[in-house]
């Protein structure tokens, strides 16, 4: 039944659809507080489930939608003790266990989305056998069975609190076709052995209540023993340090607030419904790698079932596009219903729609690890320069625990570059040559790498010589070309790898014709986008598997520090790649990543200059009679020209010519130049110019140089952020120098 479909103004016992919109209904014989929102409510009968008591009785699960009818669809779960009833509606003029956070006008807008939330199977109002159990994915099915009862093919977002992530979580997993977006509040992908202790101290207590005769009252303890879990030993402080009671009661008033909060809890909820629930807890598991929906998980620093530390352990591990938001706050574990200002505010950043289109490239590289120090509230990210970390207790391991296998500000820098280039992951290595080095690691002796025969020269001489070690087999060819790339897949390698644009001849592959190849072959496909960034490339959204920089040049952007990164696709590739990081020491060092990330901030401005000062400067060699030929993707007459358009958002600042005049043309326009640094290297604030014969691929054999079409005559400009105009009259008199050779 559709919501078109569904009729009236009867009054709802929770066992038939009734449909609120408008009429005669007698809740709308009165304007009612903030207009709430129109509702749907219902049960549906789980007829596949394994949920049956001893007659065969599937439970029915009763569910509440509320909202605007055309709106989207956000599904809203809670804790254990959360219901259906999420927000005032005109079915259920009461307040919502949620009602700070959704409603017209809040954070969950009924205005413009619809609600849907369902009571938890085994719970007070769906009841089970005695001696059955429930699990997340059980969950998870009821609210599939929902869907399909109410014909809605695909929830768009999923914010689940507590027990209400874990569900979100088991449903991703198993029902992945049906969610858009999840949207996690203190919840994780297993239960953290000490919160486990703590649940089952409870239900040892509830136990005892029911075999004494006193089962309200052994609820009753067992949940004021779960407040303590609840809320951070500082919102205690701060709320009871002050007085003893006057005798007339509890000794102190931390005890009447327990023991009122556990009454209160008693009174609605059954002891079994609790115990059966309470150990779903602790039963859930989900494997966070097979999980690919775009989620964004919102930690509690002062959380202690479900520590920022466990949300970072589900961040790293989730399969999909991810990120983790840090709230302050008091309120420990129940923040999301009593401290709902700062959780508000996160969810909203978060609620419109899945990570990549939150907010642009350029925003996202600003901001990176922004507001992340949970110790003082700094806006940018400390500096953690600690070798070692102490283990929480002996056997249990922080998130980290030594540097050189991970490091606070190196994961900041390691996130960024990942979300950059929409990969599931990043290793942040000590240069590019690590990088490289470290991809190469993934290869077997036998196995056989095609790399592109123009590729950098460091790059040249480590796979050559490795080659000659054994270590794998190495072939060069030249990938521009579909014949190319046909005659490379059919070798059955294990790896191709790709520099587009190539190093220093600026040549295009095309990605979607490599990925296309790897795929058929089995092979795996490396890029090094070190010449574009992610602000003008990103491989692995053309089917790359691994991406390589030296973060060096753009990412840094200074020429202040050496540095290198892999990106991955894959968690699988992530933890592998890692794990050879580790073994064998590339990691990068924690200062040299605090300052990429620094430099990192401005790539989007950098590149922008970067590109409008080459263009300018591209145009001027061009059209000079002393320029024998440009290699520039941005001039129409380049040969990967189209193929640069399609899979490039600009044709980057880098940019090779020939002279006529051959090594003595060469070194007339290099001498007297003001404004480019005769250097190595490149994607600096400062423009570069560079020889690569007796430079940059001066370790390539001449007979492979020469077969990659670099000769003498050849010069590669990085072409910088300063004045446009100092720039082209710098260029302009050394090409007058290198015309006058003859």
């Amino acid at each position: 039944m559709t919501l078109q479909q569904a009729t009236a103004s009867t009054p709802n016992d929770g066992s038939a659809d009734a449909f609120c919109a408008s009429g005669s209904s007698p809740t709308r014989d009165r304007q009612l507080p903030e207009a709430p929102p129109q509702a749907l409510r219902g049960s549906v009968e789980l007829r596949s489930t394994h949920l049956t008591d001893p007659a065969g009785k599937a439970p029915h699960v009763a569910y509440e939608l509320a909202g605007n009818p055309t709106g989207k669809l956000v599904v809203v779960l809670g804790g254990i003790s959360a219901s259906r009833h999420v927000v005032a509606n005109l079915a259920d003029e009461t307040a919502g266990w949620w009602q700070k956070i959704v409603g017209p006008g809040q954070t969950i807008d009924t205005n413009t989305c619809r609600v849907l939330a369902l009571d938890y199977v085994g719970g007070p109002d769906v009841p089970l056998a005695s001696g059955q159990s429930v699990s997340t994915h059980d969950q998870a099915d009821a609210l599939l069975g929902v869907l399909d009862h109410l014909n809605l093919a695909r929830v768009d977002d999923f914010v689940g609190s507590s027990y209400g992530g874990m569900v979100a979580l088991a449903f991703a997993e198993k029902h992945a076709e049906r969610v858009d977006h999840l949207i996690l509040v203190g919840a994780a992908h297993r239960s953290h052995p000490m919160a486990t202790a703590w649940r089952a101290l409870q239900r040892n207590i509830v136990q005892l209540g029911v075999e004494g005769d006193e089962a309200k009252r052994g609820l009753q303890l067992a949940r004021g023993l779960a407040m303590t879990t609840y809320r951070s030993a500082a919102e205690f402080d701060e709320r009871f340090a002050n007085g003893n009671g006057n005798g007339n009661g509890p000794a102190f008033p931390v005890e009447s607030y327990l023991d009122a909060r556990g009454s209160a809890f008693a009174d609605t909820f059954p002891p079994d419904a609790f115990a059966l629930l309470s150990e779903s807890i602790d039963r859930h598991a989900v494997d966070p790698a097979s999980i690919a929906v775009p989620t964004d998980l919102i930690a509690i620093a002062s959380d202690a079932l479900v520590p920022p530390w466990l949300a970072e352990e589900l961040r790293h591990g989730l399969g999909g596009p991810v990120r983790l938001r840090h709230v302050e706050s008091k309120a420990g574990h129940d923040a999301f219903l009593a401290d709902t200002v700062p959780i508000g505010r996160a969810i909203a950043d978060l609620l419109a729609v899945p990570k990549e289109a939150t907010a642009s490239p350029v925003t996202r590289t600003v901001r990176a690890a922004v507001g992340t120090d949970q110790g003082h509230g700094a806006v940018m990210p400390p500096l953690y320069l600690s070798s070692n970390y102490t283990f929480a207790e002996l056997g249990v391991k922080r998130q980290h625990d030594y540097s050189r296998t991970s490091n606070p500000t190196r994961d900041h820098l390691a996130d960024a570059i990942a979300d950059l280039e929409v990969a599931a992951g990043a290793v942040v290595t000590s240069s590019g040559m690590s990088a490289v080095a470290l991809v190469l690691q993934l290869l077997e002796p036998g196995d056989l790498v095609v790399m592109t025969h123009d590729c950098y020269g460091g790059t040249h001489r480590l796979a050559t010589r490795l080659a000659a070690r054994g270590t794998f087999q190495l072939e060069y060819a030249d990938l521009t070309t579909a014949a190319g790339i046909a005659a490379a897949a059919a070798k059955k390698p294990r790896m191709i790898w790709v520099e587009t644009p190539s190093n220093p001849l600026l040549r295009i592959t095309d990605l979607d014709a490599v990925a296309a190849a790897s795929r058929g072959c089995g092979a795996l496909f490396a890029v090094d986008n070190t010449f574009l960034s992610p602000a003008l490339q990103r491989p692995i959204e053309h089917g790359a598997d691994l991406v390589v920089h030296s973060t060096t040049k753009f990412i840094n952007g200074h020429s202040d520090v050496v540095g290198g990164a892999v990106a991955a696709a894959t968690t699988e590739l992530q933890a592998e790649i890692g794990w050879w990081a580790n073994a064998l020491g590339l990691a990068g060092s924690p200062f040299d990543s605090y300052l990429t990330l620094r430099g990192l901030r401005t790539l989007g401005a950098r590149v922008r200059v970067h590109q409008e000062n080459a263009a300018l400067i591209a145009a001027v060699l061009a059209e000079h009679p002393a320029v024998e030929g440009v290699y520039y993707p941005g001039l129409s007459e380049h040969p990967g020209y189209d193929v640069a358009c399609r899979q490039q958002d600009g044709a980057g600042s880098l940019l090779s010519f020939d002279l006529r005049g051959g090594q003595a043309a060469v070194a007339a326009f290099v001498d007297g130049l003001q404004h480019f640094s005769l250097a190595e290297s490149l994607g600096g604030v400062e423009s570069l110019v560079a020889q690569p014969t007796t430079m940059t691929h001066a370790a390539m054999e001449p007979a492979a140089r020469a077969a990659a079409g670099i000769h003498n005559s050849l010069l590669r400009l990085s072409v910088g952020i300063e004045d446009a105009g100092d720039l082209v009259a710098d260029v302009e008199r050394g090409l007058a120098r290198a015309g006058r050779i003859r």
